[in-house]
């Protein structure tokens, strides 16, 4: 697949497929406790608590050939007096020679032998990050606010070789940009629209936006749209600096917008700040009619089966809501939260999204019919776009299972889970080993992150039983990841997961969603354990040329739209460690986009994971290898616990 995106002479890279069509693990029928409604941690969030921040203003670099030679010059703003962080990246930055001057100056090279008036240069090549690139940075110690311009010339090329594109990232203070998608039912039948404004810095410089536009590119073209404040384009009140821009109708595949406000200080210096999102916008595939069967199906059960239109293809969705029930008071409250990955059943001209309600969570929520579905949602499962929703929708029942009235006082794991059996769910009752299993019928499996080159972690450092996963150069979602973690399991009776970066999310998507050998994992020890993984996500992910391409399930509107499926029980069998430089930056590139503290790709606080096992926070570590300290994942003292703290 080729597509163009802003950022020039980036490979756009489609999401890999599974090699080869494998029969998936049966899907779970999910359920959570009443708390996880009432806490929100099961509902889609506020869209603008996932926005990606960035304090750089960013401007792509593309040279041209002027007759002498190869050159590129632009203006950037500097929006006080004082230090000024500027860094040129492409392939071939190393050789290129860069001058900058102020509105009053000329041009002076910026290299080593100024560092004694206050600049430093460090070049750093950026490995995992963006491939081949190479980072040079300089830091000014006093720099006066205002226009300045920078030129950079490539003195070697010759007319016929063009030098490769590259990007220009600037920062004199902590004044931030924050943009977002305002919805994450991102279809191509609706309008889309992205909002964004400027948040002032500490200390504040008054900072107010002006002007702003967003340059969006899908595989059809670019388009540029005005950022506005007047309140019709979704961005709240008019005169409120928070500025809109929306997508037209029709607008589809994977969208990558480069957002820019521009403003004044209260100085009267101009500032300008960029970020850079990426996210898909898809074809609706289903809508829901409004109508839900209800039947008895066990003793246990009430089966629910939402009916929905057929806009699409029967493929693989993800379905949840609310159950509300009446307590003794005649009031509705909350019973539990239902979730599932199913195929719908054709009946007609219509589908079938069938769910199951164990009647026993009615007797923990003291209620009875009427009964009602809140906060219905029908997503992708890959992308976590919402196809269709409903606040409500009554459930007309004339009988229950036999269970309600005899529950017990406890919620027991069949409940959150569902029973054992094929469409339903497995229960952690002990070990099962499967026929032909391996040498180990159970094992620690080492599990690697996003776009590795293999297997990461120091073998010496885990002992066997253990299972090295590997899936090289790959870029998985969260469901596709964990169905390949179910896959190289499946010869083993039990197994538990120590993962990185991505790694862990695929983990917990897992044991949240499917059967695995990771249901039952023995002893008392820890079922999943990770380091460095972006529970929140990473504003990398939205780059274009980021390693293996955008990973929607790791930018911060995604992630955050994957995490609202994930109830407290699956959080909860997660110990996690995050870290952080000791220090100088991990990258001199992602340094400009990244909240301190951050690892070089995951921020401190982007790692976090509620209602899980938080290890706490350590320094002197870095995501992976080239940045300025070790990665992580080589740290023995930490690798020596969670091996002998694993569930197996």
């Amino acid at each position: 697949m080729q597509c163009r995106i802003w950022i020039p002479a980036i490979a756009c890279i489609a999401v890999s497929t599974l090699a080869a069509a494998q029969e998936e693990p049966a899907a779970k029928q999910v359920a959570a406790p009443a708390a996880d409604v009432l806490e929100g941690l099961v509902r889609l969030p506020d869209p603008a608590s996932a926005a990606t921040l960035s304090r750089a203003e960013i401007v792509p670099i593309e040279l041209g050939w002027d007759g002498a030679g190869w050159s590129f010059e632009t203006t950037f703003s500097v929006e006080r007096d004082g230090p000024l962080s500027l860094a040129v990246l492409s392939a071939d930055a190393a050789h290129w020679r860069t001058r900058v001057r102020t509105e009053d100056g000329e041009l002076a090279e910026l290299d080593r032998s100024n560092a004694a008036g206050g600049v430093s240069r460090r070049m750093q090549v950026l490995e995992d990050v963006l491939p081949g690139w190479v980072a040079d940075r300089y830091d000014l110690a006093a720099a006066a606010g205002g226009r300045w311009t920078i030129r950079i010339d490539a003195p070697d090329a010759g007319p016929r070789a063009r030098p490769a594109a590259g990007l220009l990232l600037a920062s004199a203070s902590s004044l931030r940009l924050s943009a977002h998608v305002t919805s994450f039912a991102t279809l191509s039948d609706r309008e889309v629209a992205l909002a964004a404004h400027v948040e002032d810095s500490d200390p504040p410089l008054g900072g107010v936006a002006r002007t702003g536009e967003v340059l969006v590119e899908t595989e059809r073209g670019s388009q540029r749209l005005a950022l506005v404040d007047d309140g019709e384009h979704d961005d709240g009140a008019a005169g409120d600096g928070v500025f809109g821009a929306r997508l037209p109708v029709g607008t589809s595949g994977e969208v990558r917008a480069h957002v820019r406000l521009r403003g004044v200080t209260s100085d009267g210096l101009p500032f300008a700040r960029s970020v850079l999102l990426a996210f898909p916008v898809i074809e609706r595939r289903t809508a829901l009619t409004g109508a839900i069967a209800a039947r008895v199906e066990d003793g246990e059960r009430l089966r629910l089966a939402l009916e929905a239109w057929p806009l699409g293809p029967p493929g693989k969705l993800h379905v949840s809501a609310e159950v509300w029930g009446t307590n003794a008071r005649g009031q509705l409250v909350p019973v539990c939260w239902l979730s599932r990955m199913l195929v719908p059943e054709e009946r007609g001209e219509l589908w079938d999204l069938p769910q199951f309600l164990d009647g026993r969570w009615l007797n923990m929520a003291r209620a009875l019919p009427p009964l009602e579905l809140r906060n219905v949602r029908v997503q992708d499962p890959d992308t976590h776009v919402v196809f269709d929703a409903l606040e409500r929708l009554p459930i007309a029942t004339r009988e229950l299972p036999v269970a309600v009235g005899r529950g017990p006082a406890i919620v027991t794991p069949d409940m959150l889970m569902g029973p054992v059996g094929a469409g339903a769910a497995p229960s952690p009752a002990g070990p099962r080993a499967p026929s032909g299993h391996a040498l180990f019928p159970r094992a620690l499996m080492l599990v690697h992150g996003y776009c590795s080159g293999g297997s990461i972690w120091p073998a010496a450092d885990f002992k066997q039983p253990k299972l090295a996963f590997s899936d090289p150069n790959a870029n998985r979602t969260h469901d596709q990841f964990a169905l390949l973690l179910a896959q190289a399991g499946s010869a083993l009776a039990s197994f538990g997961v120590v993962g990185h970066s991505q790694g862990g999310p695929a983990a917990l998507h897992l044991y949240t969603y499917y059967q695995s050998g990771l249901d039952r994992a023995l002893g008392t020890g820890r079922r999943i354990q990770s380091v460095a993984s972006p529970y929140q996500g990473t504003p990398l992910a939205s780059l274009g040329g980021f390693a293996c391409g955008v990973n929607n399930d790791m930018t911060p509107s995604g992630s955050a739209a994957w995490l609202a499926g994930i109830p407290s029980w699956a959080r909860a069998e997660v110990w996690y460690w995050t870290t952080s430089n000791s220090g100088s930056a991990c990258s001199f590139f992602t340094d400009f986009l990244l909240t301190n503290p951050e690892d070089g790709t995951v921020e401190q606080f982007r790692g976090q994971l509620p209602a899980a096992n938080s290890m706490g926070h350590t320094t002197g570590w870095c995501h992976t290898t080239g940045m300025s300290n070790p990665a992580n994942y080589t740290d023995h003292a930490r690798n020596a616990q969670m091996n002998a703290q694993a569930a197996r």
